[in-house]
């Protein structure tokens, strides 16, 4: 939303907008109100979400985020917690772009760094189940691009 809005007024100097070129800041206002309840409630659920995915990753594997003697689960859970308020961001300012370069692609490389695809794939694919939980039926469909992406970057 915010690189769309810098593009059309760069594009736009000089001149006022073509109506297809206003199309995108339309169909963003019409989701405002429900992006912002959005991003509340996964705001005001953060923890609850944390510990629902640490309960389905952990039930079937409880060593899923060991190595060896140390135990990284205050890591990952802080991790997720990154993801998830920057996953909530990028629906809330409709900037799927801004997600994926700035941060699941660097974040990606980290994973891969430290062998975590495992535990990743694992915990991306258990997350959007437990953040639809959290949200109303107009307001998931707001976060199911998000997660998707998230979801194709980080557990591949």
């Amino acid at each position: 939303m915010l690189r769309q809005l810098e593009k059309l007024s760069l594009e736009a100097d000089g001149r006022y907008a073509t109506a297809a070129e206003l199309q995108f800041l339309k169909n963003y206002l019409a989701t405002a109100e429900q992006r912002i309840s959005a991003y509340e409630k996964i705001r005001d659920a953060q923890e609850t979400i944390i510990e629902q995915v640490d309960q389905q990753l952990c039930s079937p594997n409880p060593h899923i985020f060991r190595k060896g003697n140390q135990d990284y689960t205050a890591v990952c859970q802080r991790d997720r917690r990154s993801v998830l308020r920057l996953a909530a961001a990028a629906m809330l300012f409709a900037d799927l772009d801004a997600l994926r370069d700035g941060f699941l692609l660097w974040y990606r490389t980290i994973i891969k760094a430290f062998k975590d695809e495992k535990a990743a794939r694992v915990t991306y694919q258990v997350l959007p189940t437990v953040v639809n939980q959290v949200l109303g039926a107009e307001e998931a469909p707001l976060m199911t691009p998000v997660m998707a992406l998230t979801q194709s970057i980080l557990g591949e």
